[in-house]
């Protein structure tokens, strides 16, 4: 994950967050340990360990050789996560089912780490539809906004992420957020109008269901990557962590479908 994803600009939206805000100084921060974790649905589980670095400093980051990180499931299963390089550790026995809960514990010089995702059931992606927007337009180009039609239950509040791809390249660490918190709708049209797609462009759509806290995480971390009214103070996103580690650990199952705009 790019640094950038965590050292960022805080916005007036950040009162809508009720987790702890992290602030960091940017010409000269301590390094942080930051984990990218998650197990999906039928997969093992995948962590990978960096340090946070001085924002002026543009060499690559540093990665975490020597933790010690554990899984286990709401079943007591559990097993260490072997590391397989360059900050990254896998599973081999563990993986992703329906309904479970997920503890990950990372331990690094005796310091300890833990979050807790639940592992949601499969969510359905009927299918994609692209529209042209008719907007005034930037570019000559004609430019396009994909919607998604998915299944939704309506008895249930539930937390969604959409993850797009753009010709086989994601876009821009960017992580699309969505709460039926305030509909009630068997199926429901879901689109990103802050993405931009045009003629020829094969697009791919992953859909996740996730729990609460994960969807908080992301949605806060787009919230202030993506709007205009930046300030000049740092802060990280909140973890679902314990113990001021930065980043995030993830249990999600997900159902994707690739569209071609012709």
């Amino acid at each position: 994950m790019k640094k950038a994803f965590f050292i960022i600009f805080i916005t007036s939206f950040v009162a809508i967050s009720c987790e702890e805000v992290i602030d960091i100084n940017l010409n000269d921060s301590s390094p942080r340990l930051v984990a990218e974790g998650s197990i999906l649905y039928n997969s093992v589980c995948n962590v990978r360990l960096t340090y946070t670095s001085n924002y002026f400093d543009t060499t690559g980051a540093t990665v975490e050789e020597n933790a010690i990180i554990t899984i286990s499931d709401s079943e007591e299963r559990s097993e260490v996560l072997e590391y397989t390089g360059e900050g990254n550790y896998r599973g081999d026995v563990i993986t992703g089912l329906p309904g479970h809960i997920y503890t990950i514990t990372i331990t690094v010089s005796n310091n300890e780490y833990q979050a807790q995702s639940s592992l949601h059931h499969h969510p359905t992606l009927l299918k994609l539809i692209y529209e042209e927007l008719e907007i005034p337009h930037y570019t000559e180009k004609t430019i396009y906004t994909i919607k998604s039609l998915i299944v939704d239950d309506r008895y249930h509040e539930n937390y969604y992420l959409f993850r797009y791809y753009r010709n086989g390249e994601m876009l821009n660490d960017y992580y699309s957020t969505y709460s039926d918190r305030f509909i009630q709708s068997d199926t429901v049209l879901y689109s990103d109008y802050m993405l931009d797609f045009y003629r020829g462009d094969t697009v791919k759509v992953e859909f996740y269901a996730i729990d609460r806290k994960v969807y908080n995480y992301f949605n806060l971390v787009n919230d202030v990557l993506f709007s205009p009214m930046n300030s000049s103070t740092p802060f990280n996103p909140a973890s679902n962590f314990t113990g001021g580690i930065l980043g995030y650990f993830m249990a999600a199952s997900f159902d994707s479908k690739t569209i071609i705009i012709d």
